[in-house]
């Protein structure tokens, strides 16, 4: 916190805040009794010893169930058949539907993962994949 810093620095002579006190903080500024007393409380699991492969992938699969990431994805595979076949981009040859479908499933997931912020438009997939 800033304000615990500029006490320190001798920038201010008093800070009132919603304050955490950390060892850390303890050893910069003095602090008084505290007047209110928060009820917040951080939960972890356990840290353990199993560090697998496995472990690690189901951790960033954590946030949403199975069925969720299903339909997730299948959200994002009917956005791009569906910004094909609107396009006005036409061939005779299937497999050229095929490939502009697989880019624009590319485009629109990186676009999920990368929290809605679109990227330099100018920029090539495999750019945008880097």
């Amino acid at each position: 916190n800033a304000a615990v810093q500029d006490v320190a620095d001798g920038l201010v002579d008093i800070a009132i805040g919603p304050i955490w006190i950390t060892g850390a903080r303890l050893k910069s500024s003095a602090f008084t009794m505290p007047v209110q007393y928060d009820q917040t409380v951080l939960v972890i699991p356990r840290p353990g010893a199993n560090r697998s492969y496995a472990e690690e992938t189901n951790k960033v699969l954590d946030p949403f169930t199975m069925g969720v990431w299903v339909l997730l994805i299948g959200m994002i595979a009917v956005t791009a058949v569906l910004s094909v076949w609107f396009s006005r981009k036409r061939s005779k040859q299937p497999s050229v539907y095929a490939r502009l479908a697989l880019d624009e499933f590319l485009q629109k997931g990186i676009f999920f993962c990368s929290a809605g912020v679109e990227q330099d438009e100018n920029a090539s997939l495999p750019r945008k994949l880097l």
